[in-house]
């Protein structure tokens, strides 16, 4: 598609009259310049001896929202991730957990390694944040360019992102897929959570189309975007400025950090809900497996452990009031026989 001639801030919207960003308006500041912001006293503030008119020119170029399509895309899923050696953790969480999940995934053909094809980079270690949020986008800016140069992504209608701790189930995204109808061979992607601006990044899914987008407009959206912010946030701006589209289906993703407070890191809980695709996080094989067992109707919560009373490394039911028994012996799963 051709470029829209829109402008980022910092450039001159007095010619396009339109901002690539969404939310964005174009504000007069005299006859010579125009600016695009979210408000024009974010401007005048910039330069408050200098007068504005703040007459609008114009705002941004809106989203185009698909509906179901008669010639959906195929259910082809490229799936990969991004293993961090030695990062930041969580309390009680151990540094290098990913690569213990991911043998765990792959040895049993769960998670990435069920899609049709997979990939697993290595990503540099995140020293900055704390744990609940990481500033990453670098770090997603350097794995991109690798699944751009490796290309696998070009063979399949989808490609998905997944963190390592997630508990991913692509058989649930194909149904999901069939039921939304996405049409074949357009640049979308998907916005997978109800909370905040609807797009988390435990699970990126993108077509094809929408990849080939996002890797040409990253040299642009690195210079207007800046990198201070989550890789998730980076992604959708610049889709979006871009000009690609998306559909919605909240029930993709449930992940805790959208839980508020009080929830617990290895609680299995939450993995009751038979029409989410990948529940977030589970940093450990037990919780991790833990929530794939209630998943499937393997386990219940009322199998675990109560929380209250989890030893180290075990899964835990927030709703449970069982607890271990004199006889049971470290280490366990957290399922109580």
């Amino acid at each position: 598609p051709v470029r829209p001639a829109c402008a980022w801030e910092g450039e001159s919207c007095l010619q396009s009259g339109c901002c690539r960003r969404l939310g964005f308006k174009c504000f007069e500041k005299d006859a010579k310049w125009a600016s695009c912001s979210k408000s024009c006293a974010s401007l005048v503030a910039t330069s408050p001896s200098e007068p504005w008119t703040c007459r609008v020119l114009g705002g941004d170029l809106g989203v185009h929202v698909y509906q179901r399509s008669a010639t959906p895309a195929g259910l082809g899923l490229y799936c990969f991730t991004v293993v961090t050696p030695m990062g930041v953790v969580a309390p009680g969480v151990q540094a290098g957990y990913e690569q213990s999940l991911l043998n765990m995934m792959r040895s049993q053909r769960l998670g990435i390694f069920g899609c049709n094809a997979s990939d697993v980079f290595e990503g540099k270690r995140v020293t900055t944040g704390d744990w609940k949020s990481v500033v990453n986008t670098d770090i997603f800016l350097h794995v991109w360019s690798q699944v751009q140069a490796k290309a696998m992504y070009q063979n399949f209608p989808w490609t998905v992102k997944v963190d390592a701790d997630a508990v991913f189930l692509p058989s649930r995204l194909r149904a999901h897929l069939v039921g939304m109808g996405p049409p074949a061979n357009t640049p979308l992607y998907l916005h997978n959570i109800k909370f905040k601006f609807h797009f988390m990044g435990a699970l990126e899914v993108l077509t094809r189309g929408a990849v080939d987008v996002l890797l040409a407009s990253f040299p642009e959206c690195s210079k207007n975007l800046g990198h201070n912010g989550g890789e998730d946030f980076f992604t959708k701006e610049c889709l979006d400025a871009a000009q690609v589209g998306h559909m919605t289906d909240f029930s993709l993703l449930d992940d805790k950090y959208s839980h508020g407070q009080g929830w617990n890191l290895f609680d299995v809980n939450p993995c009751v809900d038979p029409s989410v695709v990948a529940f977030h996080p589970y940093k450990h094989v037990n919780s991790w497996m833990g929530c794939y067992k209630v998943a499937m109707g393997i386990n219940t919560p009322e199998d675990f452990v109560g929380c209250p009373w989890r030893w180290h490394g075990d899964a835990c039911s927030r709703t449970s009031t069982r607890q271990h028994a004199g006889t049971d012996v470290k280490p366990t799963t957290g399922v109580l026989r």
